[in-house]
């Protein structure tokens, strides 16, 4: 029989938000336009304090974030049986519950670095059986399946297995509880994507870094899957980026269903002030694919997506107090001719400079000479990862010719 404890629901929590890689300091500014107290960014992500409806808030309203873990321990360790004891000691029924059978589905993950222990399936191992003496379930171990931008498919009437992270560096180990699940990055509504579709948080980011707002106008000319025009059309609409979604927070001990519901009420926005919001591709069946995500975003009311190309002649309608080219173009790398995509390139740059001033231009990509193709001076304000491959966001202001 599993044993039984109080689980205790307004503690203060060291939590900490990882991101992607050059996203720390944008992170810091969202958690804090959240409320969240004693923000401070470090590498890989945020630090910060609050109680469960602080994990609540994060995980609605952030939109640049990956995951909210619950740093549960910290202490050094040398050899696995301190590892295994210090484990067992462990409050694991605040944030873990054995099913009906008793049995326990967990992911641990473990991470050494400098470290005696070295053998990360042998951490993870101890780690479980610490977790199943405490609680006295039967743990149900879940290989660390790869996971990818938003997690492994679980077989069909499998629950989501709780991530259980343990970093070991210079000996010290840090023990957290993941309260997100899948990736914060998946909204749950980009069902359809094109060749090479940039992630939500990327996006959100490059929303942000173009100096964008709403109220002025958004294009896209390589739309995609529609992913940077949907973000914008979620922020001028007031929506909380994990508004359409689960988290694993929910299926926790203590969860508290009516403070989550009056939080995720208290982060939708008055609509901001219109400006025209639109993505464009010249590939008929991708226009059709960001169409139906926008549809899943509920969005579809607030943007429009069309056919064109880069180079045609006439512009589209852009109506707002300036506009933002925001896009993500081809890199070369999964799509495309690297010297073909310097005319696309040029063709970008010749575009922009056809549009309404003041004009805002952010492109995204992996190549420094493709950003030097749009003959824009264009210069770098991020440097980040996305699936494996580093990548630039590249900026530049027209004004008033």
């Amino acid at each position: 029989m599993a044993k039984k404890h109080q689980v205790a629901t307004n503690e203060r929590l060291r939590l900490f938000v990882a991101c992607a890689p050059g996203l720390e300091p944008l992170l810091a500014a969202e958690l804090r336009g959240l409320g969240i107290e004693e923000v401070v960014a470090t590498v890989g992500g945020v630090g910060c304090f609050g109680d469960r409806g602080t994990i609540y808030r994060i995980n609605l309203g952030c939109g640049l974030g990956l995951r909210v873990l619950i740093r549960v321990a910290e202490f050094f360790v040398r050899d696995f049986a301190k590892l295994e004891r210090a484990s067992g000691t462990l409050a694991w029924e605040q944030w873990l519950s054995p099913g009906p059978d008793n049995k326990l589905a967990v992911r641990v993950r473990g991470h050494t670095k400098r470290s005696r222990l070295y053998h990360t399936r042998g951490i993870a191992e101890r780690v479980e059986r610490g977790i199943a003496k405490r609680l006295g379930a039967d743990v149900e171990l879940r290989a660390d399946e790869a996971e990818g931008p938003g997690g492994g498919e679980l077989g069909e009437g499998r629950e989501e297995p709780t991530l259980v992270q343990v970093r070991i560096v210079r000996d010290r180990c840090t023990i957290s509880v993941d309260t997100t699940g899948t990736m914060l990055h998946k909204r749950g509504w980009r069902l359809q994507t094109g060749k090479a579709p940039l992630r939500e948080d990327i996006a959100r980011a490059a929303l942000s870094l173009s100096g964008w707002q709403p109220g002025m106008a958004l294009f896209d000319p390589c739309a995609g899957a529609g992913t940077l025009a949907i973000e914008g059309a979620t922020l001028a609409m007031g929506r909380s980026p994990g508004g359409l979604r689960s988290f694993a927070c929910q299926r926790q001990p203590g969860f508290d269903a009516e403070l989550f519901a009056k939080i995720k009420a208290e982060l939708a926005a008055e609509p901001e002030a219109h400006g025209t919001i639109l993505g464009a591709d010249r590939d008929a069946g991708v226009v059709e694919a960001a169409r139906a995500n926008a549809g899943r975003a509920q969005v579809s009311e607030r943007l429009a997506f069309i056919q064109r190309s880069v180079g045609d002649a006439q512009l589209p309608a852009l109506e707002g107090r300036g506009v933002a080219l925001v896009t993500n173009p081809p890199w070369g790398q999964r799509t495309g001719d690297r010297k073909r995509l310097r005319n696309l390139y040029a063709s970008l740059g010749q575009l922009a400079r056809r549009l309404p001033r003041p004009t805002r231009v952010l492109l995204v990509t992996s190549d420094p000479s493709l950003a030097g193709a749009t003959k824009l001076g264009l210069e770098s304000v991020l440097r980040t990862e996305q699936g494996g491959v580093r990548i630039g966001l590249w900026s530049a202001e027209l004004g008033d010719s």
